[in-house]
């Protein structure tokens, strides 16, 4: 499975491009903790075999600023095996997040704060899991974790590896281009 994750209002409180990356609600109290808390969960499932993609209508630098730079931020690049971050509608990106990872989309879950992004992405691609988490954000980290397109009884080897397998084949192509 892939989960694919938008950014602002997702993995962290506010728009890095109108907050700035001081602003954001990411830390040790409040809402901030929560994301923090989202973030542990997403990781802890990265490392059971699912991979980790973002797709967000954002300014690349913006994001990996974010990623770079803010000191609570749990998520990291090598966490990530792919990204799509432009202006183009998602469902276009998670097209290209398909072909990038030679995977159908009918095995990519989506997750979005925005219901007009979800809702295209379930008419454009219906096959694609569309999460619709609850404005609660608190209930955000316990529904990840139950979802059953990420829950396995037993992790082989093999799922332990694919991140890795993953991100070393994009790295690849990427080179080649």
């Amino acid at each position: 499975k892939v989960l694919i994750l938008d950014c602002d209002n997702t993995l962290w409180g506010g728009f890095i491009a109108e907050d700035g990356i001081e602003n954001l609600a990411l830390g040790t109290d409040g809402k901030g903790q929560i994301y923090v808390d989202f973030q542990k969960r997403i990781v802890e499932i990265q490392k059971r075999g699912i991979l980790i993609c973002l797709c967000s209508k954002n300014n690349y630098k913006d994001v990996k600023k974010v990623f770079d730079l803010h000191p609570f931020m749990i998520l990291k690049n090598r966490d990530i095996t792919e990204s799509k971050i432009n202006w183009k509608p998602k469902y276009e990106n998670i097209l290209l997040l398909s072909k990038d990872l030679n995977l159908s989309t009918d095995s990519f879950v989506f997750w979005d704060d925005d219901p007009l992004e979800r809702e295209k992405v379930k008419n454009f691609l219906p096959e694609v899991e569309v999460i619709e988490p609850p404005l609660e954000i608190e209930k955000w980290p316990k529904l990840l974790f139950e979802n059953l397109s990420f829950s396995k009884i037993e992790m082989t080897t093999e799922d332990k590896n694919k991140h890795d397998q993953y991100k070393s084949r994009s790295e690849f192509i990427q080179r080649k281009k």
